[in-house]
């Protein structure tokens, strides 16, 4: 009765250690995309497309989507991009799921509830990425002073006058600013920089078969940030 009492214990324990690590294997983390009127596509798209296609396992295992993504406004209605396109998101800032990482590109939002999130966010040590001009928004909530950041080219010449305390870089796919802000280039930057945070998370061997899925042949998102 006693070795049949232990033998029960044990498959207790067995059953709940699988079951556990299931439940690490699918927590998914969370990608919050912040959109308004004006948001550039590619800003969006370029980093969406990466995020979606990671694939954890092999052919042979069920495959592990790992994240989670989803989109983010001030408001409820529809916002419509530089080129057109309308998107209604799925959460506004104050009803959002907490994120693990934000994306943020060029748009028109600069409203004090947009960089106070922000703030709040990156107190909170959530990992932020501004590509293109969205780094404005970093800067205008005060998360770049005295840290290194990039932008857009053509777009470097105007934010050195106006946020003189950023130490601004040229020539740069990407930068990371401090320990949770990362800032890219102009537009398809955005898809390196992205490449280069699924390398962070989950090794250079996933974020390379990540890169063949979506054909993606440019090599910047292996520079060191």
């Amino acid at each position: 009765m006693k070795a049949l009492s232990c033998m029960l214990v044990a498959v207790s324990l067995l059953t709940w250690t699988v079951g556990s690590a299931q439940s690490v294997k699918k927590e998914k983390v969370r990608v919050a995309f912040v959109i308004s009127d004006g948001f550039d596509v590619i800003d969006f798209a370029g980093p969406w497309e990466v995020f979606q296609d990671v694939m954890l396992g092999s052919a042979n295992d069920s495959m592990d989507m790992p994240y989670e993504l989803y989109t983010v406004s001030s408001g409820k209605g529809a916002v419509t991009s530089s080129g057109g396109a309308r998107v209604v998101p799925q959460y506004t800032l104050d009803d959002a799921p907490r994120p693990d990482l934000i994306v943020i590109g060029a748009q028109s939002d600069n409203s004090p509830a947009l960089l106070a999130w922000l703030g709040s966010q990156h107190a909170s040590r959530v990992t932020i990425m501004s590509v293109c001009t969205g780094v404005r928004k970093l800067a205008l909530a005060g998360l770049l002073d005295g840290k290194q950041a990039t932008s857009h080219h053509e777009y470097l010449g105007e934010f050195e006058k106006k946020f003189p305390q950023v130490r601004w870089q040229a020539s740069r796919r990407y930068v990371r600013s401090d320990e949770t802000i990362y800032t890219a280039g102009g537009l398809t930057s955005g898809i390196d920089l992205a490449l280069h945070l699924v390398a962070a998370r989950f090794g250079m061997d996933v974020a390379q078969k990540t890169a063949d899925y979506i054909e993606y042949r440019g090599d910047g998102w292996k520079q060191a940030d």
